[in-house]
């Protein structure tokens, strides 16, 4: 053990600053402190840029579960489109595939987390793009059937659903693709 103390005190930046021992002990358990907290951070913003590929995933999943309940369900869901804006934190854009589309038309898939009465819901959106016209369409809520559902289906008719509405364009707007 002495080699380690020895080894210890060799590397210690403390021991080569003149001040006290008390002030040595205080300055080495805030390194140890800050350390600890740089490392925690790091350990979770690791995990949480290694689980937004998980998460795109399973929203285009759950999105994908609510189109092929939609009245029209003709559409496959593409690829994530990366939003510029700070509404990124409440929706994600991916691109649709439509059975027998014609290549000047797009689709275009938004889940947002939309306020209701029961707390945020998110809702489906369909972005269509023909002839640069633009049309938005509610595909329906992405949750399991229940007695939700059926209260936050009241809503549908609200304004909040017209809010949405209106911002879809905005929100394709600033996707990368366009």
């Amino acid at each position: 053990m002495p080699d380690f103390h020895a080894f210890i005190d060799k590397i210690n930046f403390f021991n080569k600053i003149n001040i006290d021992e008390k002030t040595k002990k205080i300055l080495q358990m805030f390194s140890i402190f800050f350390g600890i907290i740089i490392g925690m951070t790091v350990i979770l913003v690791t995990m949480t840029l290694l689980s937004r590929t998980s998460w795109k995933n399973g929203l285009a999943i759950e999105m994908q579960t609510v189109l092929d309940k939609y009245e029209e369900s003709q559409y496959t869901v593409g690829k994530n489109l990366p939003v510029n804006s700070n509404l990124s934190t409440s929706s994600a854009v991916y691109s649709l595939l439509k059975k027998n589309a014609k290549s000047s038309e797009k689709y275009y898939g938004i889940i947002v987390r939309m306020p209701s009465i029961l707390g945020p819901v998110p809702a489906v959106f369909i972005y269509t793009e023909k002839n640069k016209i633009s049309e938005v369409k509610f595909a329906g809520y992405a949750l399991d059937n229940g007695k939700a559902v059926d209260t936050i289906k009241l809503q549908s008719m609200s304004n909040i659903m017209n809010y949405w509405e209106k911002m879809i364009p905005q929100i394709i707007a600033k996707t990368e693709v366009n």
